[in-house]
């Protein structure tokens, strides 16, 4: 019998952040990740050190694209941005300093309802309106990080192939090909070397990236090395959730009456299957290939103005993963 032994990329206390992450997007050259797993529901102060930490911040959404961005990505559940007057009420900051100049408060917030209602949360169910609550509250949050550091450990799946499977780097590679997925690719988070002390040992396993046409990769408990491709040897594949999500034009400003055509392109193992919506509606007329989709407004009208998300999606492990992407239409009447 095959012996294989599967494992999440981040084990113990790196598990959480991976079972945590519930949803992300890409906009404006940055990554909206949001937690709210059932060890990630934080306080304020928590959710703002663990995005610290993460490589990023708390979101702050300081214009109404954004905030939309933020409440499409949270999906519906209460989640803490980085927003607050606890050093001095009714003066509302955000987290790097300036003053909260555009806002999205509900009705009849903020109250400071018992003297004690110091932070913002956003609630997407009432279109991404903001609430002030208790900072001690715990609710998920979502972190606003650059792509230059985005993890990979967080978007993918390892699955270790041991000794009985034991086999050249390119019949490896074709088995891991097989099975709708790769050999795992190092990265610069070191998450393979992560994962050796407690999984796989001093063993050597192949992984991707050959240096030359004689010598290919593996990674052992001494790290990532080189030997003779042919050799045999237990290998490690990996799935990876939908990543890279690139729109064509985020922003655009269109005359009525043009042609228009946005396009969404993301990767993933397997090739992720990528769509685009208005309001939860799928979007006529898309042109759709192996990782990408695009759509094209004809004679454009006013009520083409809004906001089109690009949602990607595969299977990892067997459950879903996504990302999504956003283009925020400005429809203009120019006269002549």
């Amino acid at each position: 019998m095959m012996l294989m032994v599967r494992a999440v990329l981040f084990c113990c206390t790196f598990c959480v952040a991976y079972t945590a992450l519930q949803n992300k997007a890409t906009f404006r050259d940055t990554l909206l990740k949001y937690y709210n797993g059932q060890q990630d529901t934080n306080i304020f102060a928590a959710a703002m050190l663990s995005c610290y930490q993460k490589g990023g911040w708390l979101v702050m959404p300081k214009d109404r694209k954004l905030n939309d961005a933020v409440a499409e990505v949270s999906h519906g559940v209460f989640a803490w941005i980085g927003g607050s007057d606890m050093f001095g009420e009714g003066n509302y900051e955000w987290i790097d300093g300036e003053d909260v100049e555009w806002s999205n408060w509900e009705r009849t917030n903020p109250d400071n309802h018992g003297n004690n209602e110091d932070c913002i949360n956003t609630n997407a169910g009432s279109k991404g309106l903001w609430n002030d609550w208790p900072c001690e509250f715990k609710v998920g949050y979502v972190c606003q990080i650059p792509n230059t550091k985005a993890s990979h450990s967080e978007i993918s799946e390892l699955t270790v192939y041991g000794r009985q499977n034991a086999t050249s780097y390119f019949r490896a590679k074709r088995f891991c090909q097989n099975r709708r997925s790769r050999l795992a690719l190092p990265q610069n988070d070191d998450r393979l070397e992560k994962l050796v002390p407690g999984t796989i040992g001093s063993t050597e396993y192949w992984v991707a990236k050959s240096d030359d046409i004689g010598s290919c990769s593996t990674v052992s408990g001494y790290g990532i090395s080189t030997t003779d491709c042919w050799k045999p040897l237990p290998f490690i594949c990996e799935q990876v959730a939908p990543n890279t999500l690139l729109v064509s034009d985020e922003e655009p400003t269109i005359e009525i009456g043009s042609d228009f055509k946005v396009e969404c392109t993301a990767s993933g193992v397997p090739i992720p299957e990528v769509k685009w919506y208005r309001d939860g509606v799928y979007v006529p007329h898309q042109e759709r290939g192996p990782g990408q989709s695009s759509f094209v407004l004809k004679n454009v009208a006013a009520e083409d103005a809004g906001m089109y998300v690009c949602r990607a999606v595969n299977k990892i492990g067997g459950e879903p993963r996504n990302m999504q992407g956003y283009s925020f239409i400005e429809v203009t009447n120019i006269l002549e």
